[in-house]
């Protein structure tokens, strides 16, 4: 084979190799988007009978988005809800926390409730829905934990109809999830949440099995 040729060949075969790994790194990066990118469900909104922000944030952007959405007249009352934390509620916190950013305190409805998930707290909520006659109710939660909450709410709530917010969160970006290790954890923790979902409300297994295999993480936010 002349010199030639083989410099061709050579340059054929880096550049063949050059472009295939240009393709996996790009379907890697794309693969990871689209993993973070799904968690995420925000949905157009519309206007309802009220504004639930779920429990685990009472001191951040959940509290405020739901704040500004009820302030924007999105719903006559903003539900913030929440078990004991110290000695206070979570939910009462969470209005002062608004009350605090400027938002009018007769615009909340702080509610007390416990619960070990977010099925539970769907569950603990549908009662109170019902007495307070809302039907149309739009959810407010942190951006990971957005995908599960609607999946969560309208299989365990199906006689309601439910429009999810997502809040920004400091944790974690969908757009660079695999950078940080807080990231990471909370992508695979809501990927086997949302697995352990289908698999208690059809049956494969129990809520005790449920809580027992689906801890909740670090950020304390369900």
């Amino acid at each position: 084979m002349r010199a030639g040729t083989k410099r061709l060949v050579l340059c054929t075969l880096l550049v063949t190799v050059a472009g295939s790994l240009a393709g996996l790194l790009l379907f890697r990066k794309t693969a990871l988007l689209a993993l973070g990118e799904y968690l995420v469900d925000s949905e157009p909104l519309e206007k309802a009978d009220l504004i639930y922000v779920l429990a685990g944030d009472f001191f951040g952007s959940r509290v405020l988005l739901g704040a500004d959405l009820g302030a924007r007249g999105y719903a006559p009352r903003v539900v913030m809800s929440g078990g004991p934390y110290g000695d206070q509620y979570e939910g009462d916190m969470a209005v002062n926390f608004a009350v605090e950013h400027g938002y009018s305190r007769s615009l909340f409805c702080p509610l007390r409730i416990e619960a070990a998930s977010t099925i539970d707290e769907a569950r603990a909520m549908g009662p109170v829905f019902t007495r307070m006659g809302a039907r149309r109710i739009i959810l407010v939660t942190s951006n990971f934990h957005s995908r599960r909450v609607a999946l969560v709410f309208r299989l365990f709530l199906p006689g309601l109809r439910f429009r999810v917010e997502a809040a920004p969160d400091l944790k974690f970006d969908p757009n660079s999830w695999w950078k940080t290790q807080p990231g990471r954890d909370l992508l695979l923790s809501e990927y086997k949440k949302i697995l352990g979902t289908f698999l208690l409300r059809f049956g494969s297994i129990g809520p005790h099995a449920y809580n027992q295999a689906m801890p909740i993480p670090q950020t304390g936010k369900r």
